[in-house]
């Protein structure tokens, strides 16, 4: 962690090895943030349907990041290949290799490289990775008291009962 921190993007050293950052004059208690939730004054209370907008609203503008991460041309789309590597971004650290050595052999078949991703599809799948853990906990206490854990569950199940969620063909 100390060498992370002691280098720059390129690799060089700093001085003093130390990174130059922010400087912060005053308290963090002067931030934006909480004057967004409690007021100026901050005598009014957390308000639980702003903090949640709020949440929406944050994951929302991490997706547009995220998107827009990928689409450097700024087109409104994306390629298979580069949600292909979206999603090896968020996997375990100890299958990204196997992972994109896959990518790149996926890349290549004719009726992948043409497909193209809109922003809804890539919020729509992302909402549905977001409720994998639901429905992973529904599987195993299903599992648990059926005594059946080892039953296959299909795609469009895990859609309909999860995630409400709509796919297009092509991301199923």
């Amino acid at each position: 962690m100390g060498l992370m921190r002691a280098q720059n993007r390129q690799g060089a050293g700093h001085r003093d090895g130390r990174r130059f950052g922010l400087k912060v004059a005053e308290p963090v208690e002067n931030g934006g943030l909480l004057e967004y939730f409690f007021v100026k004054d901050g005598r009014t209370c957390l308000q639980h349907e702003r903090f949640v907008q709020f949440l929406r609203d944050l994951h929302e503008e991490i997706l547009r990041l995220e998107f827009a991460h990928y689409d450097y041309r700024s087109c409104g789309i994306i390629s298979a290949k580069d949600f292909a590597l979206s999603l090896v971004a968020s996997a375990d650290i100890r299958h990204i290799s196997k992972l994109l050595d896959r990518v790149d052999e996926v890349s290549n078949e004719p009726q992948i490289r043409d497909i193209r991703i809109t922003f809804e599809e890539f919020k729509s799948f992302a909402e549905i990775r977001r409720q994998l853990q639901y429905l992973s906990l529904a599987i195993f206490s299903y599992g648990k008291v059926k005594g059946c854990q080892r039953k296959k569950i299909s795609r469009e199940l895990h859609r309909r009962s999860v995630t409400n969620q709509h796919l297009v063909a092509r991301l199923k």
